[in-house]
């Protein structure tokens, strides 16, 4: 039977933990074959050997992504090792929690490096890969409820998903034209360790299976009219904060 994403190639970045493995997990068992990129070589190393026990593709690589040469690095790894790409999906990310006053121009830094300027690098170098190919593509950036909800205890979050999500959306007009599709995740506070759970009701934490399961929506043709877009999944983190 065909599945949503057969003949598809897919880069994860931050694919070796967590909500990242559950993305490239999920688009491994729809078919994608994944390059599993982290900056672990153990943990993307755990990560693509889960997934080919499951059946699915999928190669590692490890980079960090907030160095300048690493977009073009991690494209060229997905080239050589499966001839092109057509899912960039930026899930890698860091997550400062202090208070606004105590927060150091490092942890900014680091956070905007990670958060939002290694997601414009790979958009970019993916999107001209994708062009060059003449097959269109999808790139799916993970926002955060922080993208729109003020909390001061994490500034360099709220800025740095806020600006993910106007990336996304200035991006998708870019790419429009040529058949690439950006769109965006917010997910609310994730149940830890459910890449096989489904959360069961609206005022249940959203688990890594349901964004993953939105990865694979996004990814594939059932969203083919869909760009600039981005996907709320707050779960119980709704009833917590409201702004």
């Amino acid at each position: 039977m065909e599945r949503l994403l057969d003949e598809k190639v897919a880069i994860v970045t931050g694919g070796g933990k967590e909500l990242g493995f559950a993305i490239a997990s999920g688009l491994a068992v729809d078919g994608a074959r994944v390059l599993v990129v982290s900056r672990s070589e153990e943990r993307a190393r755990i990560a693509v050997a889960k997934i080919r026990d499951a059946g699915g593709m999928a190669e590692p690589h490890v980079d960090d992504i907030t160095t300048p040469e690493a977009a073009a690095r991690i494209l060229r790894a997905a080239l050589e090792r499966f001839g092109g790409v057509d899912i960039l999906v930026n899930s890698a990310g860091i997550f400062v929690w202090k208070k606004f006053l105590d927060l150091t121009v490092e942890d900014w830094n680091q956070s905007i490096a990670t958060n939002l300027t290694a997601a414009f690098h790979l958009t970019q170098v993916a999107a001209r890969t994708m062009i060059e190919r003449e097959r269109g593509g999808s790139i799916i950036n993970i926002a955060s409820i922080h993208s729109f909800a003020a909390d001061p205890h994490v500034a360099a979050q709220c800025a740095s998903k806020a600006g993910l999500v106007g990336l996304t959306r200035a991006a998708a007009e870019a790419l429009r034209e040529f058949d690439i599709r950006v769109n965006a995740i917010a997910p609310g506070a994730i149940e830890p360790d459910s890449a096989t759970r489904r959360g069961e009701t609206p005022r249940a934490k959203v688990t890594q299976a349901d964004v993953a399961s939105l990865a694979i929506y996004l990814a594939s043709n059932l969203a083919r009219s869909i760009t600039g877009a981005t996907l709320e999944a707050y779960g119980s983190t709704r009833l917590v904060i409201r702004s």
